[in-house]
């Protein structure tokens, strides 16, 4: 199993892409329909392995949902810890990108950054621009602290525009692949979404 455990915004789609091609069954923001966030809190609450209903050969790109009160679960951030150890052979990747472009792509996402403030306020104590940066920086340094922690863990935080494509063979057989695939790259002209990202979140911001 191959589970990505950064944030949003931060090349998810691009992996997304990239295991495709190379021939994974991936998972990315939704599982037969269903929030893979909403799914794992599923499992929490009923006392089940977090990934139940996962298989070990799977590959999980986004888990985190954040689009209304009833769906709106960070497991990456919260549940990082109990993941690995429920899932120790698991190869896992913490996918990052720049701070301040992270919250430029939140902000321009419908106000994602609002929403997490919102639907998720016990995450950032300071819900600001300044409050958001220190956040995911932070975030990004107790993922590294705990998996510096595990010996036997296969983990690699990869950064998607500084990083080249090798630093991923050690654990994920690239084949032919040479270069790391762009997925939903912000353009100066860009002037419509990801049509993706339109056709799988419209209308579901009205129970918030």
């Amino acid at each position: 199993m191959i589970i990505l455990i950064g944030l949003p915004k931060s090349g998810t789609m691009s992996f997304q892409k990239l295991f495709k091609r190379l021939g994974y069954r991936s998972y990315h923001w939704k599982k037969n329909g269903k929030y893979i966030g909403s799914i794992i809190k599923t499992n929490k609450e009923n006392n089940k392995p977090l990934l139940s209903g996962f298989h070990k050969h799977d590959v999980i790109t986004q888990m985190d949902v954040c689009v209304n009160e009833k769906h709106c679960y960070w497991p990456q951030i919260v549940d990082y810890q109990q993941l690995y150890y429920e899932n120790p052979e698991a190869t896992f990747i913490l996918n990052k990108r720049d701070t301040h472009e992270i919250l430029d792509s939140f902000k321009r996402f419908r106000n994602m950054d609002r929403r997490l403030f919102t639907l998720n306020p016990e995450l950032i104590s300071e819900q600001t621009d300044q409050g958001f940066i220190k956040f995911v920086n932070r975030f990004y340094k107790d993922v590294k602290r705990f998996f510096s922690g595990q010996p036997n863990s296969k983990f690699l935080s990869y950064h998607i525009k500084k990083d080249k494509i090798g630093k991923l063979r050690p654990y994920i057989n690239l084949k032919k692949i040479r270069k790391f695939p762009k997925r939903n790259v912000n353009k100066k002209k860009r002037k419509k979404k990801n049509s993706y990202e339109r056709q799988n979140f419209k209308g579901q911001q009205k129970n918030i």
